[in-house]
């Protein structure tokens, strides 16, 4: 069944921002968007709990992606030497074992192909602590909304920049997107994302952003070391500034001076697609042949078992619908009907006897007419293989069983002279089934002779029985 409803949520520590989209033909629209902020707590902590979260998932339809923020997991990329889907997983199961600090039993992974070609793969691997994994879905399953897949903010927030042709098809360029608890960061190169990071929250406009953007710098610098070692890429790039104020940041400037960037662009998030929005486009148009998902299997498990119980109850709801309406009429035909099956019963009981004795008289007349037919008895059976003999070959076994099989051993100077002998058998169109039981060679006193079996079904026996 086609998906009608999906909705795209963007799950962050003190906000929460959902996109409904609705299919309508060959296209999705968006239905509905919203956004809400965390409430603090008794201790005046802003915390998402199931009781929070749950006025709002109430606009919530159809299949549900989370997009967990950056700075909870690692990301890294690479490229694979594979187009198939489970061996793209395999493989990124063994990268994300080299570059994550963490047990992997511990992690969840996800793994997305971003470009491909006939015999490599492009590839965003995620992985993220399971207590986080764990503790999403246990909010949104309490709240009366499971998740049906977790994906990261920073693929879903480039997925809007790339829709609106944000991205520049040549060069290295690194971008900034202000998020909820720092800076999400991509660097790309000729378009294709390559470094994901997650930096510090960026200072408010009246304190000294010099201090910061030097922290930050040394990462962005990392970032793009790790991009001509691993990459092979080596030039300068331009700075991209996402921002949710109505004015562009004062630390844009001191971040692109003390990282040494060409220059810097800045971008209202307002013209953007919202987070949740590319979620929900993600969702519905996954990427191919790999798509993120950071939701463990047993997820997919229980949602499939939900699925399954849903459609149990739809059709137990029309059975139930059907059987009220015909119930009445069955109620009120039951009478009849017993009536006339006790008409039958009585009709069935008083024909019973006679079948019975039809029934014997006719077994006994089978019984008879085989018996009486001579065309196939021992000797007429015997007198055709006497026929067919050829020279050189003695029979040393003859078996009948009438109405069933006719069982023949012998040995011949030459196993052609069996073949022949058994083709002679078949070419009579007497016997209805000639089958060979093999021939071997057997050393004598008088020398090498080779040894026959031969069962041939007779009328009335059955196929394939010896």
């Amino acid at each position: 069944m086609a998906l009608t409803w999906i909705t795209g949520v963007c799950w962050q520590a003190t906000r929460l921002e959902w996109t409904v989209l609705r299919r309508v033909k060959e296209s999705w629209v968006i239905h509905t968007q919203g956004h809400a902020e965390v409430p603090p707590n008794e201790d005046g902590v802003a915390e998402w709990t199931a009781a929070t979260l749950k006025p709002h998932v109430r606009e919530f339809r159809g299949r549900i992606g989370v997009a967990l923020p950056m700075d909870s997991m690692l990301m890294r990329t690479a490229l694979l030497p594979s187009t198939d889907a489970d061996e793209l997983r395999g493989m990124a199961d063994l990268q994300v074992d080299k570059f994550s600090p963490f047990p992997v039993e511990t992690m969840a992974i996800g793994t997305e192909a971003l470009d491909g070609s006939d015999t490599s793969t492009l590839v965003a691997m995620a992985t993220i602590k399971r207590e986080i994994v764990d503790a999403c879905g246990r909010i949104f399953q309490d709240a009366g909304a499971p998740a049906d897949v977790l994906d990261v903010a920073a693929l879903a927030w480039w997925w809007g920049m790339s829709a609106r042709g944000l991205v520049p098809a040549h060069g290295v360029q690194v971008f900034l997107r202000d998020a909820d608890s720092g800076l999400d960061v991509v660097v790309a190169n000729d378009g294709k994302p390559l470094i994901f990071r997650s930096l510090s929250q960026p200072p408010a406009d009246s304190e000294d952003p010099e201090e910061w953007a030097g922290e930050c710098a040394e990462e962005i610098g990392y970032a793009l070391t790790a991009l001509e070692t691993e990459w092979g890429v080596a030039m300068t790039p331009t700075l991209h500034v996402a921002h949710v104020t109505a004015d562009a940041p004062a630390w844009g400037e001191a971040l692109r001076r003390e990282a040494g960037l060409e220059s810097v662009f800045y971008h209202g998030v307002d013209k953007w697609p919202t987070v949740s929005e590319g979620v929900a486009r993600r969702l519905a148009e996954p990427a191919e042949p790999l798509a993120m998902d950071l939701a463990p299997e047993e997820w997919r498990r229980a949602d499939q078992a939900r699925a399954m119980r849903q459609r149990l109850f739809q059709a137990a709801t029309v059975f139930m619908a059907v059987w009220l309406l015909v119930v009445g009429g069955f109620w009120t035909l039951l009478n009849v009907q017993r009536g006339r099956l006790a008409k039958l019963e009585a009709q069935v009981e008083a024909a019973e006897e006679p079948a019975e004795a039809v029934r014997v008289l006719r077994s006994k007349m089978l019984e008879l007419t085989q018996y009486a037919d001579r065309s196939h008895s021992a000797l007429e059976c015997l007198r055709v293989v006497a026929e067919v003999l050829p020279r050189g070959t003695d029979l040393t076994s003859f078996i009948y069983r009438k109405g069933n099989t006719l069982t023949l051993r012998g040995d011949a100077e030459v196993a052609d002279t069996v073949y022949g002998f058994i083709q002679a058998l078949e070419q009579t169109n007497v016997f209805p089934e000639v089958k060979s039981e093999g021939v071997s060679t057997r050393n004598t006193p008088q020398g090498s002779r080779s040894q026959f079996g031969v069962t041939i079904r007779l009328p009335g026996g059955s196929e394939g029985e010896s």
